[in-house]
């Protein structure tokens, strides 16, 4: 019964989206539509939550972006980064018009909800813009540096592991609360894209690293080192996927003050602005 009701949830959403979504035949060029303005005239909070409520349900968004922006099939939008524009009218045109020769289509609702959606697609990609960390920056980045052993495989401003995502804007498009869930329950919100595997060969070698890709007759990943490495099934005794996440919980490893602090060094980390 449950299978059921989940299958019929699950077709009526797919109904609704695509009553939002254009189909665009193959080989069918539309006219593109500008924005109505430069400035988007729906951008309150109450606003870019009536937007989430269009993603998550009858846009269709999160079919391709997943529920919370991160991505999937499609692209990360908490990223903040935006292949055709970031303002608001590039945004707008983004979602109005789609992306010619990718899965996104154009959408055919009203200005208003394709303003309230730009309105929820750059609240994904700075949700810490407007807080402000009660810890030292300093002295987080020292716990970083040294207790936290973070580098070994996180990246911030290319320097670091590859191993872990990158820090560089992470303050930008992280809440505080979301900074501080990931170094005590770093399994809490894993992104798929840095899922651990661990691959027992048939010679007892064990080689823990992210998964990268994977198919019937064999699966690549990159270890511990950064190395790409690559196994034919046939040769692999066992593939392991029951420790998700690489990272260690911190929450007692580091005192609350260095939690703080190093959930303040992480906030302050917003790119280039």
């Amino acid at each position: 019964m449950r299978r059921l009701l989940k299958a019929t949830l699950g077709l009526a959403l797919a109904l609704t989206a695509a009553a939002f979504a254009q189909e665009v035949p193959a080989g069918v060029d539309l006219p593109r539509s500008a924005a109505p303005a430069a400035k988007n005239p729906f951008d309150t909070p109450a606003d870019a939550e009536l937007g989430r409520m269009t993603f998550v349900t009858r846009g269709g968004c999160s079919y391709c972006h997943a529920n919370d922006g991160t991505g999937g099939r499609g692209a990360n939008l908490t990223l903040g980064e935006y292949r055709f524009g970031g303002s608001d009218a590039e945004l707008f045109e983004t979602i109005r018009n789609g992306i010619a020769g990718s899965d996104m289509p154009p959408t055919r609702g009203p200005d208003q909800d394709i303003w309230r959606l730009v309105a929820f697609v750059k609240h994904l990609g700075s949700q810490g813009l407007d807080e402000k960390a009660p810890g030292d920056p300093a002295a987080g980045k020292i716990v970083y540096d040294t207790k936290g052993g973070c580098a070994a495989c996180h990246t911030i401003n290319q320097r670091g592991g590859v191993i872990g995502p990158d820090l560089t804007r992470v303050g930008r498009r992280r809440s505080l609360k979301y900074l501080e869930e990931s170094i005590v329950s770093p399994e809490a919100d894993l992104p798929l894209a840095y899922r651990a595997v661990r691959v027992v060969t048939a010679s007892g070698e064990t080689v823990t690293g992210i998964r990268l890709n994977e198919d019937d007759i064999s699966i690549q990943l990159r270890d511990m080192n950064g190395n790409l490495r690559a196994f034919l099934k046939d040769k692999v005794k066992e593939i392991q996927r029951d420790k998700p996440s690489l990272m260690p919980s911190y929450g007692t490893a580091l005192g609350k003050k260095e939690i703080e602090d190093l959930v303040a060094y992480l906030s302050s980390l917003r790119g280039a602005s």
